[in-house]
């Protein structure tokens, strides 16, 4: 292993398919049939079909196989459902309750992650205070799961991974960091990651795994973290491959930390899936937040197949693959299991479902250590126009909450009072599994008026006025528009949407736009497939014609 420019990197990928195939021997070829899907497949008959009972219609058909792999990737930070509508999908504490359920059923199960595990960016343009915590969060609940090892990717480059994995690799062996093409690892990050891992299964499975950054995926994390180098791919697989060998692993999965490609342009994952036909199964990067209905079947120059997975994003699908030995090597089943609320842990076991404790500890922490108080005040883009001054009311305005607002649209205001809006807070107060949702900043921007604003909502002790979502969440800090209302540029800028020169549908639209920064498809599942058109005469609240009103 040793650096290279990147413009070395993307010759040895270039030539992948040709120098690659060349090493297919290396470390003993393993031969991949995949089977029908289980949506595909006639159920099984006799007494090797399984009579477990699964949730969710999953694994219908399928006899106990020699070893299951529970597959995820790119979290993103979501490490669990919000609880603002229902049905939501997703969620570490479901990831958790499956892997119990396939063990309940006696079958071995190993899970893996692909990385890029934490968000870059916080929701609703919040800097990302809470990124590092939810990692290793997220970090614990697949310890607790049972993951042979995670992945890294260029989110966690974006925090810098000595500052990342400090955090958590550190003082933590489980899950192990994988990666195997970084320069100078053991060095730069001691102790914090591994090049490959493996887990044994009752059933004489022994399955390996390793994490490889491609080309594309090392610029990006280089640029993120300069300290980073990798090493040339086909050398680190070849090496890899040699330890698997001699480690006695006679089921290797490598995820690949680049993308798919097409068939017809091979690249990147798809060559290397073609080359290294050691690797019966490989993972890549999502296209998609939600996987493949099958996996993308790649022939080998060896004459068998991999499995090219793609996990999807944001923890609301895991891949799972069946595993079952041949004389040769092994045959696959393929299903994608959505995290539905047939994964819910019950009512009368959740107090000893470790993910369940976890997840209280993570909003108590955010409690006790004040992250509401760690988030910044920035200007609001009222305030910071430069128009202010050409006004008959100077300054910059300030949030004043929706009483203020009463006196000039009582109408409005009684809407308002009779919607969701006006005890957005109380849902967050009243949250359970986990509680204490009103000290998480990331549900609170959207529950509050004026949350990271300057004069906007604080806490509740110091802004009580600002606790809900009020007529500012929409029109933005109003006191020059109350100080004199009659002013018609102060009109124009907190409704901007009923002075637009347009049709009134994209006025509608634009309103429709504007709600979407907090109902997005993972906060409120309602709001696709014409959400906003039923939603929005419940809220619909016009003002009267007022002076300089376009006639």
């Amino acid at each position: 292993m040793h650096d290279q420019s990147y413009t070395g990197h993307r010759i040895a990928m270039t030539l992948l398919t040709v120098f690659l195939i060349a090493m297919s021997g290396v470390g003993g070829v393993y031969v991949a049939r995949w089977l029908r899907s289980p949506a595909e497949a006639r159920p099984e008959t006799g007494s090797e079909a399984t009579k477990f009972k699964f949730p969710s219609r999953i694994f219908e058909g399928w006899k106990k196989p020699d070893v299951v792999l529970v597959i995820s990737g790119q979290q993103y930070g979501y490490l669990l459902p919000c609880g603002c509508s229902d049905p939501q999908i997703g969620g570490l504490e479901r990831r958790y309750k499956l892997v119990q359920i396939i063990k309940a059923a006696g079958w071995p199960v190993v899970p893996m992650d692909l990385g890029d595990v934490p968000q870059t960016t916080g929701p609703v343009g919040l800097p990302n205070q809470q990124g590092v915590i939810k990692y290793v969060y997220a970090m614990k609940a697949m310890e607790k799961i049972g993951y042979i090892g995670v992945g890294l990717g260029r989110h966690e480059a974006g925090f810098g991974l000595l500052n990342l994995l400090s955090e958590y690799s550190l003082n933590n062996e489980k899950p192990p960091v994988l990666i195997s093409n970084l320069i100078d690892a053991d060095k730069n990050l001691p102790g914090m990651t591994k090049p490959w891992f493996y887990a044994d299964t009752t059933t004489g499975v022994r399955v390996g795994v390793t994490n490889v950054i491609g080309p594309r995926e090392a610029n990006e994390m280089r640029a993120l973290d300069p300290s980073v180098r990798f090493g040339v791919t086909p050398e680190t697989l070849d090496n890899i491959l040699g330890q698997m060998k001699k480690g006695g692993v006679n089921l290797p999965v490598l995820m690949y930390q680049g993308p798919l490609g097409e068939a017809a342009k091979p690249s990147e994952a798809r060559a290397c899936a073609a080359a290294y036909p050691q690797f019966p199964i490989v993972v890549c990067l999502s296209e998609h937040e939600e996987p493949d209905l099958r996996p993308t079947v790649v022939p080998t120059k060896a004459g068998g197949n991999s499995l090219l997975i793609q996990a999807g994003k944001k923890g609301k699908y895991v891949v799972a693959v069946g595993a079952w030995k041949t004389e040769t090597g092994f045959d696959f089943k393929y299903e994608r299991i959505e995290m539905t609320p047939d994964f819910k842990e019950a009512d009368d076991k959740r107090a000893d479902n470790p993910i369940v404790q976890l997840m209280e500890q993570y909003t108590a922490e955010l409690k006790a250590k004040d992250y509401l108080g760690k988030y910044g005040q920035r200007k609001h883009p009222l305030q910071v126009l430069d128009a202010v001054k050409n006004l008959r009311n100077p300054g910059e305005p300030q949030y004043i909450g929706s009483e203020a607002c009463k006196k000039c649209h009582e109408d409005a205001y009684d809407i308002w009072k009779k919607s969701g809006h006006s005890h957005a807070y109380d849902t967050l107060v009243n949250a359970k599994n986990p509680g204490n949702r009103q000290f998480d900043p990331e549900c609170i921007v959207c529950h509050t008026i004026g949350f990271g604003y300057q004069t906007g909502f604080v806490d509740a002790v110091k802004t009580p006025k600002f606790k809900d979502v009020g007529c500012e969440s929409c029109h933005g800090p109003a006191s020059l528009h109350a100080r004199n209302p009659n002013d018609v540029e102060w009109q124009k800028r907190v409704n901007p949407w009923r002075h637009m020169p347009v049709p009134r549908d994209q006025q509608l639209l634009a309103i429709d736009l504007m709600c979407q920064k907090c109902h997005d498809q993972e906060n409120d599942v309602h709001w696709t497939g014409g959400g906003f058109k039923r939603k929005w005469p419940k809220v619909e609240h016009p003002s009267p014609k007022a002076p300089g009103d376009e006639k």
